[in-house]
Formats: structure tokens, C-alpha cells, sequence
């Protein structure tokens, strides 16, 4: 598949901003990994709609959890209550995930996303794993 030329700004704009604010970061095909303690955040610039593109933060919290109404719950209060991100559980995995438009983003908000998501992945896996079991990433990595 073609990539757009606004595509290819957003993947330069991202690397550049990402070396700015961490010094570990690998580039796994399309996307890019940052490690923090227990997770990890993929930061994925993708194409969205009419020549647009979105800059994806996502991070894994728990993995092989068992989904159910209790989890769906919490995961909802935590949705009320975080201001950068939203939780949810996908393939038996617990991720937050937060989207910025790719066309203007600034470092003020691409530092706050990359550590709000990066810390409340790292700081919800304990609590979660006692409520509804599963384990971390760096324990599955």
C-alpha cells in the first residue's frame, strides 16, 4: 500500500519528537515502541480519511484477562475519570489508547499523551491483576 506524503511528515515528526523525549526507541515496521517499566507504548502514525492521518499512543496494562461485567465496569469508571487516554479490553488484553490529529502535532501535547499513557499503564496493572487476574508485558516479553 501507497503511503501519502502527509503519512510520511507524520512518521518523521513522530521519530523526531519521540528521541526528543526518551532515549529508548525502537521502530517495529510502521510504528514505533517505547519501553516503560512494566509496558510498553506504540506510538502508530496511520492514515485516517481524506488525505488525514492520526498519531495512535497505545499501551498494554494487562494481559490474558478474562473479560466480563466486572472488568467492563472498572475500565468504564476509569474512562470517567482519565483526561488523556481510554481504556479497554481487547483479545483478552486490558490497553489504553489515546489519538492525536497528525497534521498539527506539537510537542506540548505529544509529551503529555506519551506520559500520561505511559504512566497509567504502568501504574494499573497491579490493581487490575488483583481484581481480574492476567500479567504485565514485561513479564510476557
Amino acid at each position: 500500500m501507497e503511503t501519502s506524503p502527509e503519512l510520511e511528515e507524520l512518521r518523521r515528526t513522530t521519530e523526531r519528537l519521540l528521541r526528543r523525549a526518551v532515549r529508548d526507541v525502537h521502530v517495529e515496521g510502521d510504528r514505533f515502541e517505547v519501553p516503560y517499566q512494566s509496558t510498553r507504548v506504540i506510538v502508530h502514525p496511520i492514515q485516517w480519511t481524506r488525505g488525514r492521518t492520526l498519531l495512535r499512543f497505545i499501551a498494554p496494562i494487562v494481559l490474558d484477562v478474562e473479560p466480563g461485567p466486572g472488568l467492563h465496569e472498572r475500565l468504564s469508571d476509569l474512562n470517567n475519570t482519565t483526561v488523556f487516554g481510554k481504556f479497554y479490553v481487547m483479545d483478552r488484553t486490558v490497553w489504553i489508547e489515546h489519538n492525536l490529529l497528525g497534521e498539527n502535532v506539537e510537542w506540548e501535547a505529544f509529551r503529555a499523551v506519551l506520559a500520561s499513557i505511559a504512566h497509567h499503564a504502568d501504574h494499573l496493572d497491579e490493581s487490575l491483576m488483583a481484581e481480574f487476574g492476567g500479567h504485565r508485558w514485561s513479564d510476557h516479553a
